[in-house]
């Protein structure tokens, strides 16, 4: 089992625009977000921080990742920053930085928690 989604504050269109190269997506508004969900979830994981900056561009974009062998990924990004990165592979925390006070990220449990939370 993975669970893979992008939350990006614009409009559909303009989130779709970004994703139009990847198959197995699917697109919902919440309000001012967009929510994305790879259900390959293969196609997002690994990404440098960097890509991640650029996909979003100046909208602010959260990304979770996590699955059953315990390997988890949470990205915040805002006006172009990066607040929070934080990946966990094979049960040991790879990337750990940024502090944001809404995105507590400890382990993988809090990346499966932040996501039943804010992305379903």
């Amino acid at each position: 089992m993975r669970d893979c989604k992008v939350r990006i504050k614009a409009a559909m269109k303009k989130v779709k625009d970004r994703f139009s190269e990847y198959e197995d997506m699917e697109f919902e508004e919440r309000g001012e977000w967009v929510l994305a969900e790879d259900f390959s979830g293969t196609q997002l994981f690994g990404w440098e921080i960097s890509d991640w900056v650029e996909l979003a561009g100046e909208d602010e974009l959260i990304y979770a990742y996590y699955d059953e062998d315990m390997n988890a990924e949470f990205v915040h990004i805002r006006g172009g920053v990066c607040l929070r990165a934080y990946t966990q592979y094979d049960g040991e925390v790879d990337t750990d930085e940024g502090e944001d006070s809404e995105a507590a990220v400890s382990g993988w449990s809090d990346v499966a928690d932040y996501m039943d939370e804010h992305m379903i």
